[in-house]
């Protein structure tokens, strides 16, 4: 054909169907003698194979960079093809050279030329399966040549820490044995490298490399003899290498009751993540979920329970009691999510959620309840009508700015009553019962629902209005945690007293 794409797109048709077809064909003869192998059919028909070896000599770039690729798509072994290769490495565009090092890779060329290619497309692209095809590639040419580790570790030493983690990664997945200093790179970058994803990645890719060993040493010296610092990466390395051993097992508990609290926060996000449902780490656990004296280590913990999904009596009590009682709105989010986690159900915690919405202040903390009980199926339990009423009431009478008009009104009708003995004589009549405080109570404050009574409060009223005070959920855990006396609501009572005296 005169056209050139039209020779490309022949030429694409024949290497797509070497490629994609059956590579062993069969034939079905009779039951007794089974199933034998048919003749090999030629990847592309003969007739056509003159005509894509002559496509090698075109006057088109593109058309004979087709040709070459088809001759590697049949596995025709061709030397044009080969040195056409050669120059689109060396010359070609960014399409056409990483083609070109991925045939000559396949072909058995490990050059630097074709390596450093296939690393060019491997740090730059940086995708899944590009890194895929370029390790299969490099995973190959490595029994060929030492020059990939030797590039490999210098790309170890990158100051970008993405193409650290990729060349870890690499290591990993090419086989071929490590040298000495490899290896002490590997383990430098594992503890010391600025970056967590990096540090990870080095350990991986030694756990990965058959190395295991010397991780599992170093993480039990650092563990056991090193510092607060050495501490914490153990600890992170063990929760991201899913790693726990009977010798690491008596450090790692010693971790729960660390002084410092880096050290006891990682131990519960190692427990997390490995979901170990030993006994003594459960312990250490509940221990630190009640006991703890900062709230984040408290909430950690209970996170760390709630991925480990082990359920006890113990467990359920200190969930439900901190949901209530906790101060800290971390915390209570924290125990809501691990009873979700958990699954727990029963008429004990449908109560105790329904005894917080109703005191509950925090909005993500109302939040989560209110999906923990849509997923736990609770929330068609109990009397919803009924809870937002209470709630609705319970806000109206925390405001500040009422209880200042019912002692206003109260003041108004006790000197209304003053006045009216001084100026108004009325004999008392005969079996009539002195007024009592409840029932004067009671008859000024339905005589001032009437609208004359409530502008004549208004215009008595000095404060300006004020926010809602203190929640009756604050109130509630300051008392039951602190014993705090509220001296505000001691004053206020007071003057009521004297008021009706």
């Amino acid at each position: 054909n005169m056209y050139d794409d039209i020779r490309i797109q022949a030429i694409v048709t024949c290497a797509t169907a070497a490629v994609e077809r059956p590579q062993l064909a069969t034939s079905q003869k009779d039951s007794d003698k089974g199933t034998v192998k048919a003749p090999s059919i030629p990847d592309v028909p003969e007739i056509l194979q003159p005509a894509l070896k002559a496509a090698l000599y075109d006057r088109n770039t593109n058309v004979r960079m087709a040709a070459a690729i088809c001759q590697y798509a049949i596995r025709s072994h061709n030397p044009v093809a080969q040195n056409i290769m050669h120059t689109a490495l060396l010359k070609g565009n960014s399409v056409d050279s990483w083609a070109a090092a991925q045939c000559l890779a396949l072909d058995g060329f490990a050059t630097y030329p074709v390596i450093r290619r296939i690393f060019h497309q491997l740090f730059n692209k940086k995708n899944k399966d590009t890194e895929d095809q370029a390790c299969i590639l490099l995973r190959y040419l490595n029994e060929k040549t030492t020059l990939i580790h030797n590039m490999l570790a210098v790309e170890l030493n990158s100051c970008r820490w993405k193409d650290r983690i990729l060349a870890c990664r690499a290591f990993s997945q090419i086989s071929g044995n490590v040298c000495l200093d490899m290896k002490h790179k590997l383990i430098q970058l594992m503890w010391n490298d600025w970056n967590k994803e990096v540090r990870q990645a080095a350990a991986q890719a030694l756990g990965q490399m058959s190395l295991g060993k010397e991780v599992h040493d170093t993480i039990r010296i650092k563990l056991g003899q090193g510092n607060s610092e050495e501490r914490v990466e153990a600890l992170y390395l063990i929760g991201g290498l899913k790693l726990m051993t009977a010798k690491l097992l008596p450090s790692f508990l010693r971790c729960f009751s660390d002084d410092f609290i880096a050290v006891r926060q990682a131990a519960c996000l190692a427990a997390g993540a490995l979901q170990i449902r030993n006994k003594m780490v459960f312990e250490c656990l509940l221990h630190l979920m009640h006991k703890d004296p900062y709230w984040k280590i408290k909430a950690f913990a209970i996170r760390a329970l709630g991925q480990i999904g082990q359920v006890s009596p113990q467990l359920t009590d200190l969930l439900l009691w901190a949901i209530h009682y906790e101060e800290s709105p971390g915390v209570r989010l924290e125990a809501c999510r691990s009873i979700q986690a958990l699954k727990l159900q029963g008429a004990h915690v449908r109560d105790t959620f329904l005894d917080v919405l109703l005191l509950e202040d925090h909005e993500a903390v109302l939040k989560e309840i209110y999906h923990a009980m849509k997923i736990l199926n609770l929330e068609n339990e109990g009397n919803q009508e009924m809870i937002q009423e209470i709630k609705n009431r319970i806000e109206t009478l925390s405001q500040k700015d009422l209880l200042t008009q019912k002692i206003l009104t109260m003041e108004m009708a006790v000197r209304r009553v003053k006045e009216e003995a001084e100026r108004i004589y009325s004999e008392p009549k005969e079996g009539q019962e002195p007024l009592k405080l409840q029932t004067f109570i009671q008859e000024v404050f339905r005589t001032c629902e009437t609208p004359q009574a409530k502008s004549l409060v208004a215009k008595f009223s000095l404060r300006p209005k004020h926010k809602k005070q203190r929640s009756v959920t604050a109130c509630q855990r300051s008392t039951h945690s602190s014993r705090k006396k509220d001296r505000h609501g001691a004053v206020w009572i007071s003057h009521l007293h004297s008021v009706v005296g």
